[in-house]
């Protein structure tokens, strides 16, 4: 699954240089407005000396306003970070999520919600949520996103059948995702899969081609599956490492929980001697 995270649409440095674009533009408007309004009696260094005091009240207005937002914006999201990790994807994170966003929800925003469901492991849920989008509106990424989510939803209840039957009738979509940019979330479910089938070793290969992609946040999911296989395998140290590797990198209360039960898997196995 792709764990799709909330994040600015732009950092402050690239809303500042928008606000400094934006400045000068104005500020050349109103410098070309008092050119006029004085009888065009203006030369061009008082011209470029009224552009240059226009440019920066503006940049300071603007860029002040930016700022402002940008830690408004940094601290919610930040209590949604929070809430994710210490009491998991309940109603009030929903809640939390919903007015964030703000105003009724989007195709795209709609697919957001079920991701976050299925992180959450509310499977019905997500179903729902996945009911109320167009898939038709969705563009080509998202349509990917899609069918990774269901792939996704099938493998979390256990369901080998629908598993199979999904990524059969959506394969297309799987094969161009991962040509993608974003191809590390759909190799860790398709790693799932493997693993839901009884492949160990070609799971094993998806979960590292996958923590070897730009996904830096889906290496704590590739540990945990990981350190699975080679439990499974006998192979205690290096399951006891991936438990210290995903220990790190560990984002949600669902991805906790299942590092806690791997570590007592581990100790088990170490117990057995």
């Amino acid at each position: 699954m792709k764990l799709m995270k909330i994040t600015r649409a732009n950092s402050l440095i690239v809303n500042l240089f928008y606000s400094l674009s934006f400045s000068s533009v104005i500020g050349y408007i109103l410098m070309a407005a008092a050119w006029f309004i004085s009888g065009m009696r203006l030369d061009l260094v008082q011209c470029s000396g009224l552009w240059i005091i226009f440019l920066v009240v503006l940049f300071i207005i603007l860029g002040t306003i930016c700022a402002v937002i940008d830690i408004l914006k940094h601290i919610q999201l930040q209590k949604l970070a929070e809430h994710r990790l210490t009491k998991g994807y309940d109603d009030e994170y929903f809640d939390m999520l919903r007015q964030f966003i703000g105003g009724e929800l989007t195709d795209s925003q709609q697919l957001y919600f079920a991701s976050s469901y299925l992180e959450g492991e509310r499977c019905e849920d997500c179903r729902e949520q996945l009911k109320k989008l167009n898939f038709k509106a969705l563009d080509s990424s998202e349509q990917e996103e899609y069918f990774n989510i269901c792939l996704y939803s099938a493998i979390l209840e256990g369901n080998k059948e629908l598993a199979n039957d999904i990524y059969a009738k959506a394969r297309k979509y799987f094969d161009r995702a991962v040509m993608g940019r974003r191809c590390g979330y759909v190799l860790h479910t398709l790693g799932l899969l493997c693993y839901l089938n009884g492949r160990s070793d070609n799971a094993a290969r998806l979960f590292e081609s996958a923590m070897r992609s730009h996904d830096y946040s889906l290496r704590c999911e590739c540990c945990l599956g990981l350190g699975r296989i080679y439990l499974d395998r006998g192979e205690r140290s290096e399951a006891k490492d991936m438990c210290y590797e995903a220990a790190q990198l560990v984002e949600t209360r669902s991805q906790a929980v299942h590092l806690k039960q791997l570590m007592m898997d581990v100790e088990k196995a170490y117990g057995k001697e």
